[in-house]
């Protein structure tokens, strides 16, 4: 009963102050609408009164040569097919529609189209008070949590998300309400943002349970003459339904241990996240910088760390496996001196289960290849041509944890030694 309550108030507070706006635009008649071409999309305006609406997007064409054939891409762009090594690909097609009524409401609708077929990314209502210090967002929208998920795929530096943060949120999205809270303009308290919000926890995924997930964030960003610098910090704490009576939990040098009786219970998933920027120009150029460090507790199954579908396992009919994990990534990005030219490393790691080491894992009782941990090297090039389009070539180093009672015959399933699964990207991108 509490939970329902605290669902309920959340959406009150998101949708209750704003309903008066929502039905004076529908009684609202629009007299003109005069399309607009303006930089980053096309724009039409419904009259003084009747909002704007922008059209906007970008695609992203890519060629991509594998290490061998058959190989875990362990992306978002899906693993290698089993006969080929190289790929083209149409990574992302976005098309974003968002309708804004003069900075109290904005309606968001995005789709994407690749060669796998169209989805549905982006479908939110966003509010916000006039005084800009409170607002909301319902819908299908990004989760809340640290940098690199809000971070537009058409602006990162790497051609995909650390594989921490495509393990625990895959898809970057999820269903639910979310409150954001923020300092009045000019004040100290502007540099801090505050969000929090309940969501589904199955991505964008149905919902398979009655609980919601809560996750928040608070971040401060300090800009300056020369730069900015900023951090923040992010929990998540939900629960996974447990699909049948009996469960594993990993106690140090025995292995996953069964617990029995416990259909319908739920089991713990929970992380902490920090994260911090920085921006600084200087002769060079610009320098970036942006790191975050992840560590908590994630459900999964005997063979999987974390859900690639972005579910949380209720609908499933595994046993789940607990373990607590840990991941962090770092960004370096040089802009040359005033050119359009960048360089950028990257180093990511993610750790599914901390409480064991390589030459444990497939000796202990119920440990495998869900338990191994990465590390992932990335050099790489941009070129923006414009404004609009952008050049780049970004090479991923993957290195596996070298675990002696997993070899196999098989190259790609061999983890005693490093699996050769690195990739070369080549990539365009178009924004309009």
């Amino acid at each position: 009963m509490k939970r329902k309550l605290t669902t309920l108030a959340l959406a009150a507070l998101a949708l209750g102050g704003f309903s008066a706006t929502a039905a004076e635009t529908e009684t609202g008649a629009a007299k003109e609408i005069t399309p607009k071409v303006e930089e980053g999309g096309l724009r039409l305006r419904f009259g003084e009164k009747g909002g704007t609406l922008k059209i906007s997007g970008y695609l992203q064409a890519q060629w991509q040569l594998a290490q061998q054939k058959g190989i875990d891409g362990f992306t978002d762009g899906g693993s290698f097919n089993a006969n080929s090594d190289n790929r083209f690909m149409v990574r992302r097609g976005r098309v974003k529609f968002t309708y804004d009524l003069q900075g109290i409401m904005q309606v968001v609708f995005q789709p994407d189209f690749t060669e796998k077929g169209v989805g549905i990314k982006d479908a939110y209502i966003a509010l916000s008070a006039p005084s800009q210090v409170i607002g909301g967002q319902v819908g299908l929208f990004d989760r809340p949590f640290g940098y690199e998920i809000s971070y537009s795929s058409s602006k990162r530096e790497s051609p995909e998300r650390s594989r921490v943060f495509l393990s625990l949120f895959p898809g970057e999205r999820d269903l639910g309400a979310m409150l954001t809270l923020r300092g009045k303009k000019g004040t100290f308290l502007n540099r801090f943002t505050l969000n929090g919000g309940l969501f589904n926890g199955n991505g964008i995924g149905q919902e398979t349970d009655s609980r919601k997930d809560f996750i928040g964030r608070l971040a401060y960003l300090q800009p300056y003459e020369t730069g900015e610098w900023g951090a923040a910090f992010s929990y998540y704490n939900g629960g996974v339904l447990n699909p049948v009576n009996e469960k594993f939990r990993f106690v140090k040098d025995q292995g996953f241990v069964r617990q029995d009786g416990v259909k319908g219970e739920y089991s713990k998933r929970q992380y902490f996240g920090f994260a911090v920027q920085l921006s600084q120009e200087w002769g060079a150029g610009t320098t970036h910088i942006r790191a975050e460090y992840l560590w908590g507790k994630q459900p999964g199954t005997l063979k999987k760390n974390a859900d690639p579908g972005g579910t949380s396992f209720g609908a499933g009919t595994d046993p789940l496996y607990l373990r607590s994990f840990r991941g962090a990534y770092v960004y370096f990005i040089q802009d040359i001196g005033k050119s359009k030219h960048s360089i950028v490393f990257k180093y990511d790691n993610y750790d599914p289960n901390t409480k064991i080491s390589a030459d444990q894992i497939g000796k202990l009782q119920g440990t495998g290849v869900a338990d191994v941990a990465y590390n992932t090297y990335g050099v790489g090039y941009m070129f923006r041509w414009n404004k609009y389009l952008t050049l780049s070539a970004y090479y991923d180093m993957v290195s596996n944890e070298k675990c002696a009672n997993l070899g196999s015959t098989d190259p790609l399933k061999d983890y005693a030694r490093n699996i050769k699964d690195n990739v070369l990207t080549l990539r365009i991108q178009a924004k309009f």
